[in-house]
């Protein structure tokens, strides 16, 4: 509930004490029982009440609504301010910032409830080309659209961030081996059959990714994991790019699956 409906609805309740407390104040002052000092001063003094009741109801309610109004405004400025640190102009998704601060949060819930996490890192193939032929306001405008397709390809509750340049990272928290194999490969098919146009041009783009899987006695912090991502990214693109290869830390041994990209 917003701070404002809060106070003016205390203001609301407050408002109600002033018409009770005018009543039990001069039923104190009355010789009258309680029950006929009621009737009677009901009966003689019922619009005085009435308008008692709705008066100090209604400016204390709004006065609460203002109060309220003010520091709904400051809220709302200092989550504008914050989501602006922290996420990326360009493509909306978090930034580096904003990358650290979420990855520390799932990694804690990583350890405490020893599920898998997983982590890809990724890298738009020969980017630079793009940049070099269609210009960077195209290259931006993938980049953008790229966004995009990252969102429609990881789960709900994953965590999609830009890396820096043209590199990307998603957190796949709660993700075994096998799923997030599966959302990597979604992010690799769904670039390699995007069309990015350019005016009459069509313009395809591929994405090399690393991926790596964490179980409970993998034994290492959420930094190691984006340095074996990344690590697992190199070893994608000098295999040939468009493939995703994974990494897999915690179960009995430690090993690489290498696939080839589909064709």
């Amino acid at each position: 509930m917003r701070k404002s409906r809060f106070l003016a609805l205390i203001g609301l309740l407050l408002g109600l004490g002033s018409p009770l407390g005018a009543i039990l104040m001069r039923a104190t002052l009355s010789p009258l029982p309680f029950p006929l000092f009621l009737s009677q001063e009901w009966a003689t003094l019922q619009p005085l009440y009435i308008y008692m009741l709705m008066g100090t109801c209604a400016a204390f309610a709004l006065f609460g609504y203002g109060v309220g109004r003010e520091e709904d405004t400051l809220i709302i400025k200092d989550i504008g301010l914050k989501k602006e640190v922290l996420t990326d102009p360009l493509t909306g998704l978090g930034n580096h910032r904003f990358l650290h601060d979420a990855f520390k949060v799932e990694f804690r819930r990583h350890v405490a409830s020893r599920r898998p996490i997983s982590c890809v890192m990724m890298d738009l193939d020969f980017f630079k080309r793009v940049n070099d032929n269609y210009g960077h306001p195209f290259g931006d405008f993938v980049l953008r659209q790229f966004a995009v397709l990252l969102r429609k390809c990881i789960r709900k509750g994953d965590v999609a961030t830009r890396y820096g340049g043209e590199e990307f990272l998603c957190i796949l928290p709660n993700c075994g081996k096998e799923e997030a194999r599966a959302v990597a490969e979604r992010i690799r098919g769904e670039t390699e059959h995007h069309v990015f146009l350019n005016g009459r041009r069509r313009v395809k783009i591929t994405v090399s990714l690393g991926l790596i899987t964490s179980y409970k006695s993998s034994g290492l912090n959420y930094r190691r994991l984006i340095q074996l991502s990344d690590q697992a990214l190199y070893e994608a693109k000098r295999k040939g790019r468009n493939r995703v290869i994974q990494t897999i830390l915690g179960t009995n041994q430690k090993f690489q699956r290498l696939e080839p990209a589909k064709k």
